[in-house]
């Protein structure tokens, strides 16, 4: 399951930064039910990195996908890809609830890095 929905032309949105070396920081972070965030992320490493949004199924998916094409670099609506020292932005709306995971999916590094999880609340009834 999709961890939101990805926002194509958000304009002006608040931003989440996050920050990549060999771990997440922050490591955890938690957004309201129907926000929209511009998550803004700093690869601090040496490697590139395609960042993945979603849940552990559908990371579970885009991870076989690149195992069987390990030099893809394509960006989808829920990825973004980051070379070494720079910062790239995620403009999402999390009106899913649930816990969703921020990791690079290439071939190499699945089983390696921890990934950020993003906690979404359900909505106070």
């Amino acid at each position: 399951m999709a961890a939101g929905t990805a926002l194509r032309e958000p304009g002006l949105l608040p931003e989440t930064r996050v920050a990549f070396s060999t771990r997440w920081q922050p490591q955890t972070v938690t957004l309201p039910l129907n926000s929209a965030v511009s998550l803004v992320i700093s690869n601090r490493s040496d490697d590139w990195h395609l960042f993945a949004l979603g849940d552990t199924t559908a990371l579970r998916d885009q991870n076989l996908i690149h195992r069987l094409m390990p030099d893809l670099r394509k960006d989808y609506p829920n990825t973004r890809l980051s070379e070494p020292g720079s910062s790239v932005s995620l403009p999402w709306r999390f009106d899913v609830a649930g816990k969703f995971e921020l990791r690079c999916v290439r071939a190499e590094h699945q089983q390696q890095e921890t990934p950020l999880l993003i906690v979404v609340p359900k909505a106070p009834r």
